[in-house]
């Protein structure tokens, strides 16, 4: 493969990369170009990818003098891949579905919506006050109406369970009993309604769906694993375009592209001195063309040399990375080893650069490496815990990473896509022990199946790469690994330079050595990227953009407002990085009170000095989410985590002298009122959630229950502290000391360990999922302060059981839709009568609300409320309503996102009875 252009054999033909970026969404071509780096797409004034490879090709001299402007190819937002229709509409610009299913697909979408459009014409303005209100009601449900693409593609029913299926009951074979209790549930029969490929790989079940629905089956149960299927939907979409097949308007050979580039990639440039670099290029056409550039010069010793050598190449990279063992291995044994060897190559050909093929665990085995590399984790603690970035510390697994910059030839893309379209499992699998679908990503789909397809030699990797990846770019996919794939950067820039110039500008003979950070002074960079480089290397770490850049602003308006600095822009500079280098050796020596003294202004901002949570202001937290040590147990199989949770309250005066030193234990000082629960947590909850998501309706309570409860939610928080502010505003006795009080969907136990600590005689904690009530039980058993308060208990608030007695009701982030917030609203109804009718005091209610999802104002939908609150508005008694309050800084994970964040949220609450 010489090259997806056929006509840039000269050096003097510009080359033509297209990059994968997401496109701008006031943009509506799938291929864009833009050649004014001073247009902003966010509107924010934050310069986005897209804008800075834009500058990085238009504005760099030696950069212009040999590219063309960049197109760019549509990337793909993990957000839309939730959608089935967006999810569908994604694999087919990517070349997925075929073509008979798309027809179909849009068939259903358009009669669907058309109904739509007719019957909101039937709306007639101006009409009566009735037919004002059904138009209003059917645009609501034509709003949350689900549109079924795949009606005209298979027909489902449900099948009976065989219940003639006898099993043997001295049988001990465990694989038997559960064939036989799986026979026992419903199961459902998909007939396609279009014709299916005989070459479609997969189980059966798999091979009797169309493609699509397949395809969607197991792509909606993805959690951050979309990120990953959508980045490999936007390389299939750019590899459509770089063969010539996508939907581009320019299908001359001269206007093919040359190679494909991710977004995150920097290109080989000629720096000035102290790191400068020209913003602007020459509008001199010839003077352009004179200027060399090393990164094309890169690209074009990397093509002749996979050119001379004898096997036909079907796949080359253009940048690369890999683990530190597994780089150091490549080119101290896999390199001299396996490098192609041609007798045409000449030798100056050769020091320039050197084609090696892809690694593979044959590879390895030749040196007695085990397939699969050992990790440890970091040292260095993270949020009071071990970093989850690995830390490889020998060879093996997957020798070469990434997919930023490479190029593929026309029969192996379609091959690919042929492979792809008949098997949805080479994309998205499922182990036997996994309970949802994960997405292999580009870089290990891509090279394998060249490999397996034309052989391990048709694949071709250069020893020294034209781009690198930038640096500490803000990932989101993958924050952790940004420090160590700078690492690996820097490793192998200094592998591939060894016993060669640095680069030209460094002559052959020089006695200047070639540092790991080296790397840096020879690509373009933003200027953002350019001061953390710089801290890099006066500091010997890496911070995140959002720091660095945090810091510079406060520095500079700190001690430059007054317009100390108006010298040119290298002093500023160095100025700046010797106060960042001051302003880092007192945070590496734990010195927060100095720098309070020093740089007061800094700390305004989020600069994270403690990293116990993540996004945490020092000067703006409160005591919520305090530097609490997590302990980690496991109940049977499952790992558990601990969560202390400072409840707190403050400017209460007036306290009764009655029970003040009891509550006193509770004070924080300063008219702060708080009281430290600890509940217990599944750890890594997404994985129960995915299971949840990824099985049928029907089964989800029989097999998982209700996942929702094993974390912590910030309504149990509001109802906590609720519960304090009524025992310590009491002027006599708390409302809370001997108090029966019941939990209605009590999660955690938040709530419930509150009302045990606050002197409550009895605490009935339900739930429905038996994880959750053996959370509940192990985070009583272990607080010595609880005794045999709390009484983990099993209720269905849509059985028939009557409601336990109680004095206090508690339900706290219990709607999750709209028939449990009903159903919630009907134990409050039964509640209230039910302590008329027994001659008791009214029971005392407080139910919280964070999530506030459509459909669950239950105190405006039940008929009961409604006359209740009638009753309680003609004899002057208080109402029940909703008020909303804020809660800062909450300090929690989630069943989606396993990592804590900070985070403020609106939450509804009533309050009744007090």
């Amino acid at each position: 493969m010489s090259c997806a252009n056929p006509k840039r054999d000269t050096r003097r033909r510009k080359l033509r990369p297209l990059v994968i970026s997401l496109v701008p969404r006031n943009q509506n071509n799938d291929l864009s170009s833009s050649t004014d780096p001073t247009s902003s797409s966010n509107g924010s004034g934050e310069e986005s990818r897209r804008e800075q490879i834009t500058r990085m090709f238009t504005t760099h001299p030696s950069l212009v003098a040999h590219f063309e402007p960049p197109i760019f190819s549509p990337g793909v937002p993990s957000r839309e891949l939730r959608n089935r229709l967006k999810c569908l509409e994604h694999a087919n610009r990517a070349g997925l579905i075929p073509e008979v299913e798309w027809e179909a697909i849009c068939r259903a979408v358009s009669e669907q919506t058309s109904h739509d459009s007719v019957d909101a014409s039937k709306a007639v303005p101006g009409g009566s006050q009735e037919q004002e209100d059904k138009a209003t009601e059917g645009k609501q449900e034509r709003k949350h109406k689900t549109i079924d693409p795949f009606r005209y593609l298979a027909t489902t029913s449900k099948i009976q369970p065989n219940v003639h299926v006898t099993t043997d009951t001295t049988s001990t074979n465990k694989n038997e009993n559960k064939s036989s209790k799986k026979n026992r549930w419903l199961e459902y029969q998909t007939t396609s309604l279009v014709p299916i490929s005989p070459q479609r790989q997969g189980s059966d079940e798999d091979r009797s769906l169309p493609y699509s629905m397949e395809f969607w089956r197991k792509a909606k149960t993805l959690n951050r694993d979309r990120s990953v299927l959508a980045c490999t939907l936007a390389h299939l979409m750019a590899m459509k375009t770089l063969v010539g097949e996508g939907e581009s308007d320019t299908p001359d050979d001269d206007c093919r592209f040359d190679f494909i580039l991710e977004d995150n990639v920097r290109a080989f440039a000629d720096i000035g001195d102290a790191g400068e670099y020209p913003e602007e290029a020459s509008t001199n056409g010839n003077h352009q063309t004179e200027l060399s550039s090393e990164c094309a010069d890169r690209i074009w010793d990397i093509i002749d040399a996979s050119n001379s050598v004898p096997s036909e190449c079907h796949m080359r990279y253009y940048g690369w990375l890999g683990s530190l063992p597994n780089l150091s291995w490549i080119y101290e044994n896999h390199v001299p080893r396996s490098e192609f060897r041609a007798a045409s190559l000449q030798n100056d050909l050769a020091r320039k650069c050197r084609i090696f093929p892809f690694p593979t665990n044959g590879d390895f085995e030749l040196d007695s490496i085990t397939a699969t590399s050992k990790t440890k984790e970091q040292g260095e603690q993270t949020n009071g815990e071990a970093s989850s970035a690995p830390h490889f510390t020998t060879p093996g697994g997957t020798a070469v990473w990434g997919t930023f910059a490479y190029t593929v030839s026309s029969a192996a893309y379609h091959s690919l896509i042929n492979q792809l379209q008949n098997d949805v499992g080479a994309m998205l699998w499922k182990g036997k022990r996994m309970r949802a679908y994960q997405a292999k990503p580009v870089d290990k789909i891509l090279p394998r199946h060249v490999l397996s397809k034309f052989g391990q030699e048709s694949v071709h990797i250069p020893d020294r790469v034209a781009f690198v990846r930038g640096a500490m770019l803000g990932s989101l996919l993958h924050p952790q690994w940004e420090e160590g794939f700078c690492r690996s950067t820097e490793r192998q820039y200094k592998l591939s330079c060894r016993g060669e110039a640095v680069s030209s500008s460094v002559p052959q003979n020089s006695s200047e050595s070639t540092n790991d950070s080296d790397v840096w002074d020879h690509v373009w960079l933003t200027n953002e990227e350019r001061q953390i480089v710089n801290h890099r290397k006066k500091s010997g770490r890496w911070v995140q953009k959002g720091d660095i850049a945090k810091i510079m602003q406060e520095v500079s308006n700190s001690y430059w407002s007054g317009g100390f600095v108006k010298s040119s822009r290298g002093l500023e500079r160095v100025i700046r990085l010797v106060t960042i280098a001051v302003m880092t050796s007192f945070l590496s020596l734990g010195g927060d009170l100095y720098l309070h003294a020093l740089l007061p202004s800094v700390f305004a901002f989020n600069i994270p000095i403690h990293n116990r949570c993540k996004r945490r202001n020092p000067m703006h937290m409160s005591s919520r989410a305090p530097e609490y040590e997590r302990k980690r147990d496991k109940l049977g199989k499952v790992p558990i985590i601990s969560r202390t949770i400072p409840v707190e309250i403050n400017g209460l005066t007036g306290l009764s002298v009655k029970g003040e030193a009891e509550r006193a234990n509770g004070s924080a000082g300063n008219g702060i009122k708080r009281l430290d629960v600890t509940v217990w947590e599944m750890d890594k909850p997404s994985d129960l959630i995915q299971e949840w998501w990824s099985i049928d309706e029907s089964e989800r309570n029989a097999r998982v229950g209700d996942p929702f409860g094993v974390v912590m939610w910030p309504g149990s928080i509001l109802a906590s502290e609720e519960l304090m502010r009524q025992h310590y505003s009491s002027p006599d006795e708390s409302p809370i000391t001997n108090a029966e009080v019941l939990v209605l969907g009590a999660g955690t136990g938040v709530e419930a360990q509150t009302a045990a600590l606050l002197g409550a005689k009895t605490v009935i904690a339900t739930d429905i999922n038996p994880l959750t009530l053996k959370l509940l039980e192990h985070g009583a058993k272990v607080d010595d302060r609880i005794g045999n308060t709390v009484e983990a208990k099993f209720f269905d608030l849509f059985s028939d059981q009557a409601l336990p007695a109680c004095d206090i009701l508690i339900a706290a982030d219990v709607l999750y839709n709209s028939d449990l917030a009903k159903q919630v609203g009907r134990r409050l109804h039964e509640a209230i009568v039910q302590s008329f009718e027994e001659g008791r005091p009214p029971v005392k209610v407080i139910i919280t609300d964070s999530q506030q999802f459509h459909g669950t104002n239950f105190l405006e939908e039940l008929a009961e409320l409604l006359e209740l609150n009638e009753l309680f508005e003609q004899n002057n008694w208080e109402q029940l309503k909703w008020e909303t309050q804020k809660l800062e800084n909450v300090c929690g994970s989630g069943v989606l996102i396993d990592e804590d964040q900070i985070y403020d949220v609106d939450v509804r609450v009533v309050r009744w009875g007090w």
